[in-house]
């Protein structure tokens, strides 16, 4: 197998870096724009970004090869009620086209590690805060607006400011326009393409939680949970679990690689880790069996049984890596808590019970879900299967998931996706294509090969075989369709260490398969099937 050093980036041939006639960075300033501040117009020279809160290794190398690029920050206000904060960053080498990033959780914060990932290709990038400072839920009550706004007005509003801005400062208008986010993001890019599908060219939608009412069930069905549980696993009990499921399953793929290709084909019963004689630390006890059955099945009605939401199926062979839940502390407190878990803290009191004081262990499922329905479904779901005017217009979507994400099951992206099809009553892939990645956790890490230019992940080699966007872009301006993405593990998930093992991620319903003969740790001695 030849392997890449993580650092290079290959430029994929469709993009020509130039340098452009540009207006004065600073000059910006004094530009006018319908509903649009900008509160910020400087250039940044290359490698001299100075960046607001410290970076992983990885990301600080990204940083510190950034090109020069004009910085512009602003607000928009299309109600007196708004504050839609953006930063758009401007490269000096610029390849005609705009990229705008989403947002994760409940946002409130710019997601620079996509600004990174589009500048430091050629392309204009946005991001926006959605419209409100902080990742706690307070801004909702009595703000209606700041509520739409974070729904889908503050993405469209970005991207119909930005393109003024870059057409302003590149005296021409943007050749090809595309979005590209994760999680939140995710639920984002799905809304754009269903509500504005004139903003972009293509769409790149990772893990999207566009079931808002669905995943609060499922957060709020984790914690309860685990609030019950009396005996929660330890590290090595977690361990236990993952090895056994990795020693049950593993193999299904026709290679053994220490992770499962199609986990909701793994029949595991808990049951055999279940304690004979004395716990000795590993074995797990009865309530232990029962809660891992639980957490791997879908959420369910006590009444009914009926699924109210997708379980975490998707996550066997990773729990000791991604089952952070099961340490969340049961008092109900915010100290010590993960963002879905304040989400859930904030969310249900504020915005759908409207009862600050709500005990979430006392909150029925059923009844969250369809309270949950009644509040948000039109301002933050992104679940319309009515994509007709994105296929009529000859635009593109390519989506990814990973298959032990833990926080937003793979399963909803499968279900979205058949949904589409259902309602165009014909085969997707002329215009859609779901990539599901083995492995992988909420938007990137994980034990399988995860980088392959999802949202969020600077770095890597940016080509159509290796990277999401520059292969959605041969396919928006080119015509040529990815039947396969390589996706890449490097040590420690850093694209600047050697890589690992590379992996095609295969058009669904299809998956990767090994030939039989070669290094099975070679993208190129799989097929897919």
């Amino acid at each position: 197998m030849k392997f890449i050093s993580g650092a290079m980036r290959v430029i994929a041939g469709a993009i020509a870096l130039q340098s452009v006639a540009q207006a004065d960075c600073a000059s910006l300033m004094g530009s006018k724009f319908p509903d649009t501040e900008v509160t910020r117009a400087e250039p940044v020279a290359a490698g001299a970004w100075t960046r607001p809160v410290e970076w992983g290794t990885a990301l600080a190398a990204v940083v510190q090869r950034l090109p020069p690029f004009c910085r512009v920050t602003g607000i928009i206000r299309p109600t007196p009620d708004s504050s839609i904060g953006f930063e758009l960053w401007l490269p000096e080498r610029w390849n005609g086209r705009y990229l705008q990033v989403g947002s994760g959780g409940f946002s409130g914060e710019l997601y620079y590690a996509g600004l990174f990932q589009g500048v430091e290709n050629g392309f204009a990038t946005a991001a926006t805060d959605d419209g409100h400072a902080g990742i706690a839920t307070d801004w909702m009550s009595g703000h209606p607006e700041k509520v739409i706004d974070f729904g889908s007005r503050a993405v469209h509003a970005t991207s119909v400011a930005s393109a003024q801005i870059v057409s302003t400062y590149y005296s021409r208008r943007v050749d090809y326009s595309y979005f590209s986010g994760c999680s939140d993001g995710g639920r984002e890019s799905l809304m754009e393409a269903q509500r504005y599908p004139d903003d972009f060219n293509g769409w790149i939608v990772g893990a999207p939680a566009n079931d808002w009412a669905g995943e609060m069930v499922l957060l709020l069905h984790k914690l309860q949970l685990t609030a019950t549980l009396k005996d929660p696993l330890t590290p090595d009990q977690l361990k236990g679990l993952t090895d056994a499921v990795v020693s049950r399953c593993d193999a299904t793929d026709g290679v053994k690689d220490g992770v499962i290709d199609e986990p909701l084909k793994c029949s595991f019963d808990p049951a055999v880790l279940e304690c004979m004689g004395a716990p000795d630390g590993h074995c797990l006890s009865a309530t232990q069996v029962e809660f891992v059955r639980r957490i791997y099945d879908d959420v369910r009605d006590s009444a009914s049984g009926a699924s109210l939401a997708p379980g975490l199926q998707g996550t066997r062979g990773t729990e000791a890596e991604s089952w952070h839940f099961t340490r969340i502390p049961d008092d109900g407190g915010p100290s010590g808590q993960v963002l879905s878990d304040q989400i859930v803290h904030g969310f249900l009191p504020d915005m759908v019970y409207h009862d600050p004081r709500l005990d979430y262990r006392k909150i029925d499922l059923l009844d969250a879900l369809k309270k949950s329905s009644a509040a948000i479904a039109t301002r933050f779901s992104a679940l319309s299967p009515d994509l007709t005017a994105v296929r009529a217009s000859g635009k593109k979507i390519i989506q990814y998931h990973g298959w032990a994400d833990p926080g937003n099951p793979a399963q909803y992206s499968i279900a979205y996706y058949e949904a589409v099809e259902k309602y165009l009553r014909q085969d997707n892939r002329d215009f859609y294509r779901l990539f599901m990645a083995p492995g992988m956790f909420h938007c990137w890490n994980g034990p399988g090969p995860n980088v392959f230019g999802g949202a969020y992940t600077p770095g890597g080699i940016f080509d159509a075989d290796h990277h999401l966007l520059a292969a959605l872009m041969q396919w928006v301006e080119k015509g040529k369709a990815p039947e396969r993405i390589i996706a890449t593990k490097y040590r420690d998930d850093d694209p600047a260490k050697p890589v690992i093992r590379t992996r095609p991620l295969c058009v669904y319903p299809r998956t990767a398969r090994w030939k039989g003969k070669g290094s099975t740790d070679a993208a190129e001695n799989f097929v897919c099937q």
